[in-house]
């Protein structure tokens, strides 16, 4: 143990070594997690950052690191979603607790998990997308339940790879009105690692959609839908 003598009687001082000691402090929390080779160690980096206690550890063994994003309880329930487990959380609804049962069947996956953000009242988030396999746009986009299909601007049709003579026209309803729309086909959808073929999109008028990207029933319509607003996760349930 090194020990280290200041004197405090300049308080500035004495708030600057604080202060200083505890970006250390999470420099090296944050370097941990970075540097972990394997799941077991990234827990244990997590159990420390959050201040909160996991039994159960001994039950993960040789199983190799996650790629992991978002806050830290997002990444806390992307570590564990092959695990069965229990959260126990305070009045405060914070983690406090959490109990790792044992790992669940190895069969496979039947489920997505990735973190989700909000803006305004909707929920948003990353997929990346291409029309022809070759060209590819990463975006974010509105989960939408109330859409037929995934929705994106007209001037995106280029820029996937895609030729006007692929569509079908429609007419689709919008919060705007009834509209004119380009329908086809993206030939793969990437989102958390799965890919989803031949999805079928509506381009519509910029003017009328604006920034907005919509994620419609084409895609989460081959899925169970569950959102959970508390950890600002999305799941995908296979059907």
């Amino acid at each position: 143990m090194i020990l280290f003598s200041f004197d405090f009687a300049n308080k500035p001082v004495r708030l600057l070594v604080i202060f200083a000691f505890i970006l250390m402090t999470l420099d090296v929390h944050a370097q941990n997690t970075e540097t972990a080779n394997d799941l077991f160690t990234q827990l244990q980096a997590l159990q420390s950052q959050m201040n909160i206690e996991i039994t159960g550890l001994e039950r993960i063994q040789n199983e190799p690191k996650a790629i992991i994003s978002g806050s830290l309880e997002q990444q806390l329930q992307q570590l564990l979603a092959s695990f069965n487990h229990i959260i126990s959380r305070n009045a405060k609804g914070q983690i406090e607790r959490i109990v790792i049962m044992n790992k669940k069947q190895k069969t496979k996956p039947n489920r997505i998990v990735l973190p989700i953000r909000t803006e305004g009242n909707h929920f948003m988030v990353s997929v990346a997308i291409s029309g022809d396999g070759s060209l590819w746009q990463t975006l974010d986009m509105i989960i939408d339940t109330g859409a037929d299909l995934v929705v994106l601007p007209e001037s995106m049709i280029a820029k996937l790879g895609l030729a006007d003579n692929a569509f079908t026209l429609h007419k689709m309803q919008t919060a705007n009105g009834t509209t004119d729309a380009k329908v086809g086909l993206l030939q793969q959808l990437k989102i958390a690692g799965e890919t989803v073929e031949n999805v079928e999109t509506a381009f519509i008028a910029d003017a009328l959609l604006g920034e907005n990207r919509l994620l419609g029933m084409s895609v989460l319509g081959r899925y169970q839908v569950h959102i959970d607003d508390n950890s600002q996760l999305l799941t995908l349930y296979k059907k």
